[in-house]
């Protein structure tokens, strides 16, 4: 048992890093893998559930978590907008699906 918790432990430990890293945490923003998207802020997420059911994109329940069903709505709302379908939030999709909303806004 403790050989178990130990390397549960130890695998835990190994995985926080690559994980913060993976999630751009040395990366200026605006620059984050294309993945890393699918890791926004609860509330953006949230947002951009509630803006595409607005749109009439149906992303399930509103609740911020992006699951297969928001990224069905994403990639919905993407080719019906022209934008490149990567199921994602990524930059080019929040930019028409928040007009306005400027990433590098930080300064």
């Amino acid at each position: 048992m403790n050989k178990l918790l130990a390397t549960l432990t130890l695998g835990v430990m190994l995985a926080v890093p690559m994980v913060a890293t993976a999630a751009g945490a040395d990366t200026p923003r605006g620059n984050l893998p294309a993945a890393v998207d699918q890791l926004l802020a609860q509330d953006m997420i949230e947002l951009a559930q509630t803006t595409l059911k607005i749109a009439g994109f149906d992303p399930g329940r509103l609740d911020g978590v992006f699951d297969a069903q928001t990224a069905a709505a994403v990639r919905q709302y993407q080719a019906a907008n022209g934008i490149p379908v990567s199921g994602l939030l990524d930059e080019p999709t929040r930019r028409v699906l928040f007009p306005g909303f400027d990433d590098d806004s930080e300064g």
